[in-house]
């Protein structure tokens, strides 16, 4: 289901986004050439819309969150706002 819509998403990949960095202490993760990024870059742009590429007046990409993510993004503004009120003593 996705959020934003709430509609039934069924034409989609999913690709896995974690990769472990350590692994037990010991570093795991090889970066990437520059080459290798810009290619990957370039592969994922033609996926998206010519909508979301153009320059002049480009269509809003829609996002949207789960639950447990808005939930957290909003307590992380709550947190962050509470922090900005304290008064500082000199």
């Amino acid at each position: 289901m996705d959020t934003f819509s709430g509609k039934i998403v069924t034409n989609f990949t999913a690709l896995e986004s974690h990769e472990d960095i350590f692994i037990n202490g010991k570093l795991e993760y090889r970066i990437p050439s520059t080459k290798a990024i810009q290619s990957y870059a370039h592969q994922q742009l033609q996926l998206l819309s010519s909508k979301y590429k153009r320059i002049l007046n480009p269509a809003e990409y829609p996002v949207s969150l789960s639950s447990n993510t808005w939930d957290n993004k909003m307590k992380k503004i709550e947190e962050t706002k509470n922090h900005i009120r304290k008064p500082v003593l000199l």
